[in-house]
């Protein structure tokens, strides 16, 4: 069994993590990633757990069976049972793992019903690429997508790298979403991402300007105007290039050789 596990960053992000109920499970699932074999498997003994992963922690027996049966209903772990022995298996560990193309067979039991049935373990090359194609997916779901994470302005401000929010910070985002409603402050801050400049006075400066143009959806004229950009920055890169190309008749024109 490896020592270290990957814990990946989309994690933060994951509904199931974030619609746990109690901090503590949030920890407790975390923990036992590292304490899991090579199938994403431990022991689900709530003793034996508190005492392999939060020995150090004030909480009882009781606690962790109520947490772990929290992590179970919210689909992060199965706790199932089989041949007298209870077991967690966390859910989606293959996904996240690397290194599993040499495992071999677990001390755990299968689940009732899938013994024998082992995934699969893609190449290294393969996963790394997958897992890299995944998360830039979330991250840019994150950032432009239709989700409803994407459409509010306080978890985009720190998600995104705008700063912390303070008092003052958290009044003056509640003013421009009272003026300009939360649609329109977050595509003004996904254009602030975008361009470099993540403060509030920069997106407030977007605000009024749109407000001013007296636009319905201000934010797809700006796709338009950066499309029609690359587009013009492709054409007179084509024009300098064939210039260049042809530079030398000019010369030649010139010299008259």
């Amino acid at each position: 069994m490896a020592e270290k596990r990957m814990l990946s960053k989309v994690i933060s992000i994951s509904e199931k993590v974030n619609t746990l109920p109690d901090l503590f499970d949030m920890l407790l699932f975390t923990w036992m990633i590292p304490h899991s074999d090579d199938f994403g498997r431990l022991t689900g003994s709530p003793a034996k757990v508190k005492a392999l992963i939060v020995p150090m922690l004030s909480k009882s027996i009781a606690d962790i069976d109520s947490s772990l049966a929290r992590l179970h209903d919210n689909g992060l772990i199965n706790w199932y049972e089989a041949e007298e022995e209870k077991v967690i298996q966390i859910e989606s560990f293959d996904k996240h793992q690397q290194g599993l193309h040499k495992r071999t067979k677990s001390k755990f039991p299968d689940f009732p019903g899938n013994s024998g049935n082992v995934q699969e373990i893609p190449s290294e090359l393969n996963r790394t690429e997958q897992n890299g194609t995944e998360e830039k997916g979330i991250e840019q779901e994150q950032i432009f997508g239709s989700s409803h994470e994407s459409m509010n302005p306080f978890r985009l401000f720190e998600n995104e790298g705008f700063g912390t929010i303070s008092s003052m910070t958290s009044e003056l985002l509640g003013d421009l979403i009272d003026t300009y409603s939360e649609r329109w402050v977050c595509e003004a801050m996904k254009i602030s991402v975008k361009k470099g400049k993540r403060n509030l006075g920069f997106v407030e400066g977007i605000l009024k300007n749109w407000k001013t143009d007296g636009i319905d959806e201000p934010w797809g004229r700006e796709k338009d105007d950066e499309e029609s950009e690359r587009r013009n920055q492709g054409t007179r890169y084509g024009k300098d290039q064939r210039e260049s190309e042809f530079a030398f008749l000019d010369n030649q024109n010139r010299t008259g050789r």
